[in-house]
């Protein structure tokens, strides 16, 4: 009878060992997390500081804000391309759904 009553106490042993380990592997992943927003956040920094250094460079030179132009247009060029091949694999996606 003894070892009747001791099972359920080593299933909640058990039970609470497994939460245990889930809230230690919780804050595991929480600090990784925490980590990663002040990573992003020094790197929003650094970026935020070479923008204005380009931005002087282009105030003082024409030729380079031309440069910076081309590769803005460029870089524009380019996004409505991804955009357009994006929607259109979407587009034949959804025929091909709706034709089955």
């Amino acid at each position: 009878m003894a070892s009747g009553s001791m099972s359920p106490r080593v299933n909640l042993l058990r039970e609470r060992a497994a939460i245990h380990g889930n809230i230690s592997h919780i804050d595991e992943v929480i600090g990784q997390a925490q980590m990663t927003r002040s990573a992003l956040g020094s790197q929003r920094v650094l970026f935020g500081d070479v923008q204005g250094k380009v931005k002087q460079l282009g105030d003082r030179f024409p030729e380079i804000r031309g440069l910076i132009g081309a590769i803005r247009r460029k870089r524009s060029k380019d996004t409505l391309i991804l955009s357009a091949v994006i929607a259109a694999c979407t587009l034949f996606l959804v025929i091909y759904w709706l034709s089955k």
